[in-house]
């Protein structure tokens, strides 16, 4: 009887703790689950790198606070200059407006979004930034003289403290007919539809992120 019991009691507990519960980094050490406060998978979609959803959250009737970004926390093992340091200023001052802007129009008639109050909190930060060069895009190509920039989003519920999204993602200018703010600006209008669509069920959807 004893050894039955031993044995229930391991199945519960191996079933109490998803197998894909995972509390490392990503992406290099680019992506740091302890600033985003959560634990669990998370999960790989073409329009987010890596993607974190509270089950069954739902955005429907809220609103979104979009608050100032943290300061850039520059995390690549790869030492960026004072031009990178300078681009990754000028991206956390100009996201917010940007995601106001994009998150605005997407989910009209789902969920208000403000620079002003809310009951979901919306920010930020800027985790790694190469602000690349124009002149290699032009007279050298093949991927020369590339930008990009990878950032941290996370959504928090304001009363409970409770984070209900969270998200990294890269994005890359490698020609010349396009900038890093020309890639991140396209990008948000993939992540107002994801939005719209629903979070929690397009996080499903996704594949389990490499641990």
């Amino acid at each position: 009887m004893g050894k039955i019991l031993a044995v229930v009691g391991v199945l519960v507990v191996g079933w109490a703790i998803p197998a894909n519960s995972w509390s490392g980094t990503l992406d290099e050490g680019l992506l740091d689950p302890t600033w985003f406060n959560v634990k669990g998978e998370f999960r790989q979609l073409d329009e987010v790198d890596y993607l974190w959803v509270k089950p069954g959250f739902s955005l429907q009737g809220r609103t979104l606070h979009v608050e100032d970004w943290d300061d850039p926390v520059l995390l690549a093992k790869k030492k960026r200059d004072a031009k990178d340091a300078a681009k990754a200023e000028e991206l956390t001052a100009t996201f917010p407006s940007r995601v106001k802007g994009a998150l605005t129009h997407a989910l009209d008639g789902v969920a208000t979004v403000s620079r002003k109050e809310g009951d979901l909190v919306l920010t930020g930060r800027i985790v790694d930034c190469n602000a690349g060069s124009r002149a290699a895009k032009i007279w050298i190509g093949m991927g020369a003289g590339a930008s990009s920039a990878t950032w941290d989003i996370k959504l928090v519920d304001r009363q409970s403290g409770d984070t209900l999204l969270a998200l990294h993602h890269r994005a890359i200018s490698g020609t010349e007919m396009s900038t890093i703010d020309d890639k991140i600006i396209k990008w948000l209008e993939k992540l107002g539809e994801l939005l719209r669509q629903g979070a929690w069920e397009v996080y499903q959807q996704g594949k389990g992120a490499n641990r």
